[in-house]
């Protein structure tokens, strides 16, 4: 089986006059007969599973930064600043901070709920990435 360049398909085929599934049919014939086209490589399964796991993990990650600059800037406004805090610090840095202003506390709190769950999800993927990569250096001995 060769999988075919479909741009490259498309524009040969949008010269021809008639168009029908038939003549479409005909004219791809036509071209791999006579050999022109571009053949591509197709992903595995495996290898497109392995990039959505990567691509899902930083989207996640992303988003993590996100809500924690958010935090940052909201705080801010009310002259409360975060500072240099490890990851683990963050949630304790901004509760001791809210200590000064209770009423703050209301929009707060749910996006420590997000920031929670986010990274809840990220140490899931960051998991499933490590099993991944131990079940492939398995794989190659």
């Amino acid at each position: 089986m060769i999988c075919v360049e479909t741009r490259h398909m498309k524009a040969a085929l949008s010269a021809q006059i008639n168009k029908t599934d038939r003549n479409d049919a005909r004219g791809i014939a036509q071209m791999m007969r006579v050999g022109l086209y571009k053949p591509v490589h197709v992903k595995t399964v495996g290898s497109q599973e392995i990039r959505m796991l990567l691509t899902a993990r930083k989207f996640v990650q992303t988003k993590i930064l996100d809500v924690e600059n958010n935090l940052r800037g909201l705080l801010r406004n009310f002259g409360l600043k975060v500072g240099a805090v490890t990851k683990l610090q963050f949630e304790r840095r901004i509760i001791e901070l809210l200590k000064q202003s209770p009423h703050l506390r209301l929009v707060i709190d749910p996006l420590l709920k997000v920031r929670h769950v986010l990274r809840e999800q990220f140490r899931h993927l960051q998991r499933a990435m490590e099993r991944l990569a131990e079940s492939d250096d398995t794989a190659s001995c």
